[in-house]
């Protein structure tokens, strides 16, 4: 089989039978001068035809690349993003934990002010009642001292002249 007769892709496989067909294209060569133009032809076509079949297969790998590499990117996007909501989520967390930390301690702050008003309450309370009853201690001292002060006034007092019968 000549390279005139070899369809194009038999020239293409691995490289070898583009050498055959060289090799074979020069052997011919001297027996038939009029056909090395067709067969030079025939290699240059299947040359152009393995050169786009070349490209075409490194597009295809590039755009395999380009896609993976999406893939990835995407990939790693996502990765990123739950890592960034678990830190934000974490970061709530702390916040809230410190929110009921601030609450508790605000409301020992007001149970304990409740409670010191409480006993100064009670302690006023006392006191009041302590003073109530030195009041009425009072007022019953001064009342006995006015009963015996009229006591004694009354003592003291002249009896009323009777009236005379000599008259």
């Amino acid at each position: 089989m000549n390279a005139k007769e070899a369809p194009p892709e038999a020239v293409l496989e691995e490289g070898a039978e583009e050498e055959r067909v060289d090799v074979e294209a020069e052997a011919e060569s001297s027996d038939d001068d009029q056909g090395i133009g067709a067969r030079v032809t025939a290699v240059f076509t299947a040359a152009e035809k393995a050169g786009q079949h070349i490209v075409t297969l490194a597009r295809e790998e590039a755009e395999d690349i380009r896609r993976e590499a999406r893939a990835e990117a995407e990939a790693y996007l996502r990765e990123q993003k739950l890592q960034a909501d678990k830190e934000v989520e974490q970061i709530f967390a702390e916040a809230r934990r410190k929110a009921n930390a601030i609450e508790e301690e605000a409301r020992a702050a007001s149970r304990q002010v409740e409670d010191d008003a409480r006993v100064r309450k009670q302690r006023l309370r006392e006191e009041t009642r302590l003073i109530e009853e030195r009041i009425t201690w009072a007022k019953e001292g001064l009342a006995e001292v006015n009963d015996r002060l009229e006591q004694v006034f009354l003592e003291n007092e002249p009896l009323p002249s009777q009236p005379d019968s000599d008259s």
